[in-house]
């Protein structure tokens, strides 16, 4: 089960891409995802056609993936701020959303603000 603990430890471990694109794990899309979620590689993208073509995860650049994992009913593509994750058994996506804390400086202009 994927819960906000493992969410936050994906973030962590995969903080930086690999240096190419080489080395991500795109057999695991291959392997889990081409059928359900109509996945392929267009130039340097990653498409996903279950993904409607209007949404900003339908063209990934490649460049941008940080990793791809394995979980017992989806696979995951992480990126800087946002996973998707693609079910393995039928054409679900589900996206996670990294939401940044304001920095010291947008607090201390939020107080300036309210005073």
């Amino acid at each position: 089960m994927i819960t906000k603990e493992v969410i936050d430890n994906i973030y962590k471990q995969c903080k930086s891409r690999p240096s190419s694109p080489d080395t991500l794990d795109l057999k695991l899309l291959f392997q889990y995802a081409i059928v359900n979620h109509s996945i392929f590689v267009d130039d340097s993208n990653l498409v996903i056609d279950s993904v409607s073509p209007d949404s900003p995860f339908h063209s990934i650049p490649l460049d941008n993936i940080h990793d791809i994992l394995e979980f017992e009913n989806a696979i995951a593509v992480v990126l800087h701020s946002s996973i998707i994750f693609l079910s393995k058994h039928d054409d679900a996506v589900h996206v996670h959303l990294r939401m940044q804390k304001p920095s010291l400086l947008d607090r201390a202009k939020d107080k300036m603000r309210r005073h």
